[in-house]
């Protein structure tokens, strides 16, 4: 699968999220509004039912009558005369006569009492709130059938309410509207409504949804956890195929050139058998010895790759200046010709609990890739110690060409192949294989460049597995 394909299914996985996330905010909304509308519907109907039975055949509260009879009908005539006679004053005198009968109305209301008496009798919640609101006075004319509107308020317009606490009424909390009509002295209807809620009512709303918007939240947090997890795994299974079928035929061309050249050198000697020339015939001897080296090298690596997390670490307790010398020492005869190797000893005696068998492959590991990807005439690698807080730090430095910042992450990964790699023997498994060394033995490694060139490895190894003479 190319790059292009697979950079199709990050965006896909976003864009099937964020369609995911808007649905589900979508449906919450829609509960939302459910809940809202049908909040405490059994309470006010409660509410209506026990206020009809209150205000009987009176006028919106007790007594209200006789205000709408002292205070209002007697000025309906007049401002149904002067709309009649098309006078510009009429709607001013309308407006006029309507606050003073409002005024009137809310001074002699007795619908605080009226509504604590039906909380209490209905046992509801005290914690509700109401509002009366007047919201439309109208006047009819025989003469074109018609209703005239004298007086007209919004439910969210304050002139019209008459009392109560609650700051706005809406569909969801009103009560009821009702129109109510009279003929004397002239036929008129008037229409108001009651609201009951709480102040806070949003809020109570939202707590009542809140398993349910929680619920959500968890819902979305699964499913975007197991397919991130999903994504990062497929991602992984396709990094893991690539790099099989990338190290199948890099190990297919590494273990073919060693043995071709064997056998060309093997046929080469056969073909001599008749008349040998000593000197060829060791030339040849070298060669075949050299290739088998090399297909011997690749051997161990990878079994000792494969087999590393079945072994037991062994840890013995060992003098680290003088076994690191001698192991460089060997070393130096194995890459003799091939790179210099330079010691600075820790300066005083220490015993080191480690595995023997680790503790050579790292060094051994670690010289050879600084023989390998090292371009410059004279190979140098320096290794030494440093005594730092709470721990020791074995320190590697090479002065070859040194490593990409955005390679240090995989290089330990294995059968790896940097950019530097390409026309490199080896199987990738080097680094890998220290790595693996380091973590059974807990201990930790960093990177870093030199400014001139060349690559430093940090060792760091904890007091610990130190034990100091």
């Amino acid at each position: 699968m190319n790059k292009a394909n697979r950079n199709i299914y990050p965006w896909a996985f976003g864009a099937s999220f964020l369609t995911l996330t808007i649905l589900i905010g979508f449906l919450i909304f829609k509960t939302y509004q459910l809940e809202d509308k049908n909040y405490q519907i059994g309470q006010l109907n409660l509410i209506q039912d026990a206020y009809g039975a209150a205000i009987m055949d009176d006028k919106i509260f007790p007594g209200g009558d006789a205000v709408f009879q002292t205070a209002l009908v007697p000025y309906l005539s007049v401002w149904f005369m002067k709309v009649i006679e098309q006078s510009p004053d009429a709607q001013r005198y309308g407006e006029q006569r309507m606050e003073l009968f409002l005024a009137s109305m809310r001074k002699q209301q007795s619908l605080d009492s009226v509504f604590q008496w039906i909380v209490h009798q209905q046992q509801l919640d005290p914690a509700l709130v109401y509002l009366f609101h007047f919201d439309k006075l109208e006047l009819y004319n025989p003469e074109d059938s018609t209703w005239k509107v004298f007086y007209q308020r919004s439910s969210d317009d304050s002139m019209g309410a008459i009392s109560g606490s609650l700051k706005k009424g809406s569909l969801n909390n009103r009560v009821f509207q009702l129109a109510v009509s009279d003929k004397v002295p002239l036929p008129y209807r008037f229409t108001y409504s009651l609201y009951v809620d709480y102040e806070n009512r949003n809020w109570r709303i939202i707590q009542q949804m809140a398993p349910i918007f929680l619920l959500s939240l968890a819902c979305i947090a699964v499913i975007v956890l197991l397919s991130y997890r999903t994504y990062r795994n497929w991602v992984n299974q396709r990094k893991l195929a690539d790099l099989k079928t990338s190290f199948l035929n890099h190990m297919r061309h590494e273990f073919n050139t060693p043995l071709t050249t064997i056998l060309v050198s093997a046929h080469s000697l056969i073909d001599r058998d008749t008349d040998p020339d000593k000197k060829e015939v060791a030339q040849l001897g070298r060669v075949v010895e050299r290739q088998a080296k090399r297909l011997q090298d690749y051997f161990e690596q990878m079994m000792g790759a494969v087999a590393l997390e079945e072994q037991p670490t062994k840890l013995v307790a060992v003098p680290i200046d003088g076994y690191t010398a001698g192991i460089l020492d060997e070393l130096r005869l194995r890459y003799r010709g091939l790179i210099e190797i330079e010691y600075i000893p820790l300066g005083h005696d220490v015993t080191l609990h480690l595995d023997e068998a680790y503790y050579f492959s790292i060094l051994d590991n670690m010289i050879s890739n600084a023989s390998k990807f090292n371009d410059q005439a004279t190979k140098r690698i320096r290794v030494g110690w440093e005594e730092k807080p709470g721990q020791y730090c074995l320190k590697i430095e090479d002065n070859g060409r040194g490593i990409a910042l955005a390679e240090r992450e995989a290089l330990f990964t294995a059968f790896y192949r940097g950019q530097s790699s390409p026309g490199k023997p080896g199987l990738g498994l080097g680094l890998y294989y220290v790595k693996s060394c380091l973590d059974r033995l807990g201990w930790t490694i960093r990177i870093a460049n030199k400014p001139n060139g060349g690559t430093i490895f940090y060792i760091y190894i904890g007091n610990e597995s130190f034990n100091s003479k």
